[in-house]
């Protein structure tokens, strides 16, 4: 990614070009997630550690994150200064919400489908 005037470019990975769907695929580096997300690299770092985000690399220079990944750090960040939670529970704060988005998620298609099948007698 490349800064151009106010605002930045996504490039493709290197390495990958296109996915298994012939989409073209982007990643941020560290200093590039940090500049969207508005955090610190040592946030980003902590967060990385707790599990929170998984990018691709083994240290943090060769870090590649996912663009979806933005939004996950700052719904982190939020978590963490708003409920003024350590990292920890932040981590598992937001597996839980993930779990009760799921659970919605699969509660809404069986109430569709039972519908369906109400509507078959």
């Amino acid at each position: 990614m490349a800064a151009t005037g106010g605002g930045l470019e996504l490039r493709p990975a290197p390495e990958l070009g296109v996915n298994a769907m012939n989409e073209t695929v982007y990643y941020l580096s560290l200093s590039e997630i940090t500049h969207c997300a508005h955090v610190s690299e040592e946030t980003v770092v902590t967060i990385v550690e707790q599990g929170i985000v998984q990018p691709r690399g083994a240290h943090p220079a060769e870090w590649q994150f996912e663009p979806p990944m933005v939004a996950t750090l700052q719904r982190a960040c939020r978590l963490q200064r708003d409920l003024e939670l350590d990292w920890a529970a932040v981590a598992l704060a937001l597996d839980l919400l993930d779990e009760l988005e799921q659970l919605r998620q699969d509660n809404e298609r069986l109430r569709r489908q039972l519908g369906a099948l109400m509507e078959l007698e």
